[in-house]
């Protein structure tokens, strides 16, 4: 009968229906994978670098508009710190805070990416993400450009767990 009754709740709107997580794993899909970038993932960062460097603004892809939230630009040293809000997105089941950005004011060749996941899902996620980062890290650098120091993988730092890519050049 209690089942019944919530049922009825939920088909009025008595009750607030739970928040579903929403999948980012097609946007992201690849970049646990020596950071090969989705194109909606690719026009997505490149459009926040134009937004950071007030050129242009930001290009969330179609079907993650109730995703991210608002954007923030930080300066941090000679670097922008572009934060990209997640919210209720999960990247292979494993909760998604955000994405982090850090490029330089200037158009050069440094960018870094990073999914950042909550404090709270350090085991959840380094059991997902760590050795999917270290056979990223053994691909990418078989790839690497000599003496780029291409960078990818799985980190907690200052206990916060996060996957990166760093394709400076």
């Amino acid at each position: 009968m209690t089942g019944r009754l919530s049922m009825l709740a939920l088909a009025f709107g008595l009750m607030a229906s739970p928040t579903l997580a929403a999948p980012l794993d097609p946007l992201l899909e690849g970049f646990d994978d020596a950071c090969d970038y989705s194109d909606g993932l690719a026009t997505l960062l490149q459009s926040s670098y134009a937004f950071a460097r007030k050129e242009g603004d930001i290009v969330i892809p179609a079907g993650y508009e109730t995703v991210f939230g608002p954007p923030t630009v930080a300066p941090v040293d000679e670097y922008l710190h572009i934060t990209l809000p997640v919210s209720g997105g999960t990247w292979r089941g494993v909760p998604v805070q955000e994405i982090e950005v850090f490029i330089t004011a200037l158009e050069s060749g440094f960018s870094s990416h990073a999914v950042i996941f909550p404090a709270g899902a350090v085991k959840q996620a380094e059991e997902t993400f760590k050795a999917r980062g270290e056979a990223a890290q053994t691909k990418l650098t078989a790839q690497d450009e000599p003496g780029l120091g291409w960078q990818t993988g799985f980190s907690v730092i200052d206990g916060v767990p996060r996957y990166m890519c760093d394709l400076s050049t």
